[in-house]
């Protein structure tokens, strides 16, 4: 378990020294413009569509046979 998540450690000692040397600032995100959660989770119907069109991913349009 360690192998896997020390790379993880690393990142975040990497990113606390540059926010202490005041390099690096960590902002907030609030959940309606976290754009990515479009690839990572279940999202409502109006959500995943406005995050959708924001990355200009047009709807996929099937055609069935007979239809």
């Amino acid at each position: 378990h360690h192998k896997r998540t020390k790379h993880i450690e690393l990142d975040i000692h990497f990113v606390q020294e540059h926010v202490q040397l005041g390099e690096l600032r960590v902002l907030h995100v609030p959940t309606d413009q976290q754009f990515m959660d479009v690839l990572t989770k279940g999202l409502p119907t109006v959500a995943f569509e406005h995050f959708r069109s924001s990355l200009c991913v047009a709807p996929l349009t099937l055609q069935t046979p007979g239809g």
